[in-house]
């Protein structure tokens, strides 16, 4: 399974959005290291910045996970990087729908051919389900169902899939955890 995920996995890797959230997400990079699954590496600049304030945590706790996510970057099997040079899928203003800071996703998602696209980012995530032609998961429930059920190489369940078909979709709504909780970084 190709993934696309935002930045959440920085801000959690960071301690960011607390300990918890750094434990679910130090056991995704675990388990996607042992798997035959793979990750975009997007061609934006905050996702990278992020990606660089990680390399250089110095915590003890965070410098064993954060190698483990640098080997996956840097290993051509397991991570595609997407360049400048990359054509992208679609002329100017095809994602209009998505929310402008979110375009770099879409476009990563859709040049890498990847199967699903995972985030924190209630509003990316309500595009996206308006629009219909993506799959996406939100983090929560992506990373509880991949870290203890979730065979590589198949979506995990409950994911937003529209691949084969075009159907407008309802109104998909945020899990629950989301509604009542402060809001995660992304």
């Amino acid at each position: 399974m190709l993934l696309v995920i935002n930045e959440w996995i920085f801000h959690d890797l960071l301690m960011d959005n607390g300990r918890v959230a750094f434990k679910e997400t130090e056991g995704f990079v675990n388990r996607l290291f042992s798997s035959d699954d793979s990750i975009v590496m997007p061609d934006e600049d905050r996702w990278k910045r992020k990606a660089y304030q990680l390399m250089t945590e110095s915590s003890p706790v965070q410098r064993q996970v954060s190698r483990l996510f640098h080997r996956l970057l840097r290993d051509p099997a397991r991570c595609l990087i997407l360049s400048t040079a990359a054509p992208r899928g679609a002329s100017p203003g095809a994602y209009d729908w998505s929310p402008p800071e979110d375009v770099y996703l879409i476009e990563a998602y859709v040049a890498s051919g990847a199967d699903l696209l995972v985030t924190t980012d209630v509003p990316l995530f309500d595009a996206i389900a308006e629009y219909g032609q993506f799959t996406c998961q939100m983090r929560d429930d992506f990373i509880s169902e991949y870290i203890s059920t979730q065979p590589s190489s198949q979506l995990p369940q409950g994911t937003r899939a529209a691949h084969s078909q075009f159907r407008p979709a309802s109104r998909v709504e945020p899990p629950s955890n989301l509604v009542d909780t402060p809001q995660r970084r992304c």
